[in-house]
């Protein structure tokens, strides 16, 4: 049940960021199009990670260790 809550968190997020950059641009706000954009792009990131570990072909990250 609480990897169904992150999940539809993280897709929230995704959404809100890309709607966010979308009008930030359009108003010509730059800072707000970088942080909706960063915002975006790691919940993005974190999404992919989650797919590929339910799935099971996570590797062993270096990084992480």
């Amino acid at each position: 049940m609480g990897a169904v809550v992150g999940r539809a968190l993280l897709k929230c997020a995704l959404v809100a960021g890309l709607i966010g950059a979308g009008s930030a641009v359009y108003s010509l706000h730059v800072y707000g199009a970088v942080g909706a954009l960063i915002v975006a792009s790691v919940s993005g990131l974190v999404l992919l990670r989650v797919r590929s570990q339910a799935r099971g072909e996570s590797e062993a990250d270096v990084a992480m260790t």
